[in-house]
């Protein structure tokens, strides 16, 4: 009759079993959920940086097609049969961006943080005295980085 007792009593877990596989679950949950909850973000500021990138280099190449920075930043945008204010039109090669999608279809690329429908003033901000190209939604930074030295 013992050896049967045994084998009943060895068939299940024991409390002391469970609550350890619980710690460790615990333990493991508390590792990954943290990186899983900030992927979003990451991947907002990779997309930040890498519409950035595309727009100052269209910037730039704007401005050494034509010896002078875009006066909006509409104008990288502008057809190639168009006459941007303050270029020659032989010196001009644009578009410098592809003219569709983006922000309400101009074909600026949209800030990931801002509105997607908002106009392109409130993703982006442009001085045309140096051509610079920042994020104009507060708060964006990369990976500490604030957006504008990038």
């Amino acid at each position: 009759m013992s050896i049967t007792n045994q084998a009943l009593r060895r068939r299940g877990f024991t409390l002391i079993e469970l609550l350890i596989v619980i710690v460790v679950i615990a333990i493991l949950a508390l590792i990954v959920i943290p990186r899983v909850m900030s992927a979003g973000r990451k991947a907002k500021e990779s997309t930040l940086k890498s519409n950035l990138q595309r727009m100052r280099a269209a910037v730039a190449q704007f401005q050494a097609d034509t010896g002078v920075w875009p006066n909006a930043i509409g104008d990288i945008v502008a057809a190639a049969n168009t006459n941007p204010t303050g270029t020659a039109n032989s010196a001009y090669k644009g578009p410098y961006l592809t003219p569709n999608g983006g922000v309400q279809n101009t074909g600026i690329p949209a800030n990931p943080f801002g509105d997607p429908t908002a106009a392109v003033t409130t993703h982006w901000t442009y001085s045309n005295v140096d051509g610079s190209v920042i994020s104009a939604v507060s708060g964006t930074t990369l990976d500490g980085q604030d957006y504008s030295t990038l």
